[in-house]
């Protein structure tokens, strides 16, 4: 460690000095406790980090094993001044500064400035090293360096927020981490991936094992989307093979199954011609928007962020009708000009996914997990919400025979299998797709589970 000067010194005095008249006083903080806290603290941000680049593909280009080394950094100031100087320190950070007198709480943020200016010292030689950063190039200038720094400042506020040493530190209470970004910061999407990452790892993490666990990664939501698909088609081919001949007797079931086959196109296609021609270039950052919201009860964000899920779930009704409509016109069933709104048969064809669609939604137990809470059965949703008295009674024919009818579909049984497919395939999740195989990931997963767990989705 370099010598303090001796204004460096003074006002580390000074500070401490102010600070132990506060009401933590009569508290035996010792330096060897601050350590303890911030090295808690840092393996807290290593791993919040680690949990980060799993739920976003915002930073792919981040380096796990760097940003771990980098991590293991965080702070490197404040462990300075504890293991060199641990008598200017004893309780100088235990209290609020916002209380303080002008002339004292301006002598602390320049003693916090001093901390900041060594960190990015820090930080800008260890990027360096990694060989990330040029040798003349300022962190601030470096869009890969930024992208480590932005996983910092998440995990950091993050952790500051969920911390029952935070509150002591700062004497006072610390904000959660997406209310600082989205009110102090006024960063709406570091609050979005703040309260994503703060439910995976404070809330999802704690359950009892990754038995309990359906999704752990954005690659694997996109797998419990595409298994939704398959069950979706079950249900909807086993109410058609039940009522065939009372209600849906116009109904042909190899249309219908390549119909409920397309079920959620807009959030799984991410061809050039789908992109295009459903005006949805971004579609990649679209599924990551989903996945952002994975997991969080949306009575605890604000009204102005459902308003933009709420926005974006249209987006993706439309997707999802323009195929429909597209679909049926190929097959014949819908006039060049017609709506299907206006087609009794189209309506019909539309009814069974919609019953199979909200069946599952209620019966998988992955919907709870996606959604941060319990889900309403199908059949009490249509009578309490779509007032359909006719859906509800179909929807609770299948629900009573839900288990039977997705066999094996429900709880997730591919998953621990596609893991390894991941791992044996060499998944690039930067560029999502496979180094041992070609086309789209979604291809390969499609004949991937197919081959290998569902023998034939038709109905026998």
């Amino acid at each position: 460690m370099k010598k303090m000067t001796i204004k460096h010194v003074a006002l580390v005095t000074f500070i401490v000095a102010q600070l132990l008249r506060s009401s933590f006083a009569d508290t035996k903080t010792t330096s060897e406790q601050l350590l303890q806290s911030h090295t808690e603290h840092v393996a807290n941000i290593q791993q919040l980090g680690k949990t980060l680049l799993a739920i976003s593909d915002q930073f792919s280009e981040v380096n796990p094993k760097i940003l771990h080394s980098y991590l293991a950094l965080h702070e490197a100031s404040k462990k300075e001044f504890l293991t060199e100087t641990p008598d200017l320190l004893d309780n100088a950070f235990y209290r609020d500064v916002t209380d303080l007198p002008a002339t004292e709480h301006n002598m602390t943020m320049d003693f916090y400035a001093l901390l900041e200016r060594k960190d990015k010292k820090v930080a800008t030689t260890f990027f360096r090293q990694a060989g990330i950063l040029g040798p003349n190039e300022a962190l601030e200038d470096n869009p890969v360096v930024l992208k480590y720094l932005r996983v910092e400042k998440i995990a950091n506020v993050v952790e500051r927020g969920n911390s029952a040493n935070a509150k002591a530190e700062f004497g006072r209470v610390v904000i959660p981490a997406h209310t600082y970004f989205d009110t102090v910061a006024q960063d709406r999407d570091a609050a979005k991936v703040a309260l994503r990452l703060q439910h995976e790892f404070y809330t999802a993490s704690n359950l009892p094992s990754d038995v309990t666990r359906f999704v752990q990664s954005y690659d694997e939501y996109r797998l419990y989307n595409f298994t939704h698909i398959l069950r979706v088609t079950r249900l909807g081919l086993a109410l058609l093979q039940k009522y065939q001949t009372e209600r849906f007797e116009d109904v042909d079931s190899k249309i219908l199954e390549e119909f409920l086959l397309l079920h959620d196109q807009s959030k799984l296609n991410f061809s050039e011609n789908f992109l295009a021609r459903h005006q949805l270039q971004a579609q990649e950052s679209v599924a990551s928007q989903l996945y952002n919201n994975y997991g969080v009860d949306f009575s605890t964000i604000p009204d102005d962020w459902k308003k933009e899920s709420g926005d974006l779930v249209k987006q993706l009704n439309r997707v999802d009708e323009e195929v429909a409509t597209s679909f049926f016109r190929r097959k014949g069933l819908l006039g060049k000009d017609e709506s299907m709104a206006d087609n009794t048969l189209v309506q019909k064809y539309l009814q069974l996914e919609k019953i199979a669609d909200l069946v599952d939604r209620g019966g998988s137990p992955a919907t709870t997990e996606e959604f941060g809470r319990a889900m309403l059965p199908a059949h009490t949703f249509f009578v309490k919400v779509l007032k359909d008295f006719e859906s509800a009674a179909y929807a609770a024919v299948l629900e009573h025979n839900y288990s039977e009818i997705v066999a094996g579909d429900a709880h997730m049984d591919y998953i621990p299998e596609f893991r390894l497919a991941l791992k044996r395939h060499k998944w690039n999740s930067s560029k999502r797709k496979f180094s041992r195989t070609t086309g789209e990931c979604m291809q390969y997963m499609v004949s991937f589970i197919l081959d290998n767990n569902t023998p034939s989705l038709s109905m026998k």
